[in-house]
C-alpha cells in the first residue's frame, strides 16, 4: 500500500509540474514582471525616485507591463518635476519693468507653473527685486500612435506618461513627424481665458501644434484633435512650454481615412 501511494503522489506531482511548465510556456498572459509589484509598494512609501530607477528598465516595453512601468515612472516624476523639488529649480529676481507672461516665456516655465511655485493669486502684484523660484521646462512631447500613448521625456528620463483616445481627421503619408507645442490656450466654462489671467491655473487647458494637431479633451470642438483625459492634459500643459518638441509616430492602421473636404 505504501508503495502505491508513493507512486500515486510522484506521479501527481510530476503532473503539477508538467501543468505549471505548460502554463509558463502556453499562458495568453504575459508573466509580470515582479519589479510592478516592487514599485508599487516603493510608492505607498512615498520613494518615488527609487522606484522610477527600479522601473526603468521596462519603460521602452511594448504591451501591458511596458505601459504599467510607464504610468507609475509618470507618477513617480510628474509631481517632483512641477515642485521646487525639481533639481532644475532656480531663483529668478524681478527686475524693473517686468510683468510675469514675458518673465515666464523668458524662463521657458509655463506661466500658470511659475504662479502656482510661488503661491501667487495676482499675477500683475510682482515688484523689483522679487525673488521667483522657477523650473525651465525642457522636455520634449512623443506621441505614440500605435501604443495610443503620450510621453514626456527629459533626455533619457521619462517624466510622464498619459493614454490617449481618438484620433480624429488626421491624414498623413509619412511614419513620422517633428512639431512642437505653439498655443496654450484656457477655458474655464466654455469661455476662452486671456494668457495672463489668475484664472489660468484653474483653467482646463488644449494644447496646439505646428502641424494643425490639438491636444482636446472629449467633447470639447476641434479639427485634427488628439483626445486626452481632461486631467491628464491639464497636468501636460505645466510639463510643456510653447516651443516644446514633439515627435509623432504614425503606422498606417492608425491613421484613419480621409474623407472628401477634409484634404
Amino acid at each position: 500500500m505504501k508503495s502505491t501511494l508513493s507512486i500515486f503522489a510522484a506521479a501527481v506531482l510530476f503532473s503539477t509540474v508538467c501543468a505549471a511548465v505548460a502554463a509558463e510556456r502556453y499562458s495568453l498572459w504575459p508573466r509580470r514582471p515582479a519589479e510592478l509589484e516592487q514599485a508599487r509598494r516603493l510608492l505607498k512609501e512615498h520613494k518615488g525616485e527609487d522606484a522610477a530607477r527600479l522601473l526603468q528598465p521596462l519603460v521602452d516595453q511594448d504591451g501591458v507591463a511596458g505601459r504599467e512601468a510607464r504610468q507609475m515612472v509618470g507618477a513617480a516624476n510628474a509631481p517632483r518635476y512641477l515642485s521646487r523639488r525639481h533639481p532644475g529649480a532656480a531663483v529668478y529676481t524681478v527686475r524693473h519693468g517686468d510683468y510675469l507672461t514675458r518673465v515666464a516665456a523668458t524662463l521657458h516655465c509655463p506661466y500658470e507653473l511659475l504662479m502656482l511655485l510661488n503661491g501667487m493669486v495676482d499675477p500683475a502684484a510682482i515688484h523689483a527685486g522679487q525673488k521667483l523660484v522657477y523650473v525651465p521646462m525642457n522636455q520634449r512631447v512623443e506621441i505614440n500612435m500605435p501604443r495610443r500613448e503620450l510621453s514626456v521625456w527629459d533626455g533619457q528620463v521619462l517624466v510622464a506618461a498619459y493614454n490617449i483616445g481618438n484620433v480624429e481627421r488626421i491624414s498623413t503619408g509619412t511614419a513620422a513627424e517633428e512639431t512642437k507645442v505653439t498655443r496654450r490656450d484656457g477655458f474655464v466654462e466654455g469661455g476662452r481665458v486671456p494668457v495672463h489671467s489668475p484664472l489660468m491655473v484653474c483653467a482646463n487647458r488644449t494644447l496646439s501644434l505646428g502641424n494643425g494637431m490639438v491636444l482636446a479633451a472629449t467633447g470639447k470642438p476641434a479639427a485634427q484633435a488628439v483626445r486626452m483625459d481632461q486631467a491628464d492634459l491639464n497636468e501636460l500643459a505645466l510639463l510643456v512650454a510653447e516651443g516644446t518638441p514633439v515627435h509623432i509616430t504614425y503606422t498606417a492602421a492608425d491613421i484613419p481615412e480621409a474623407t472628401p473636404g477634409q484634404q
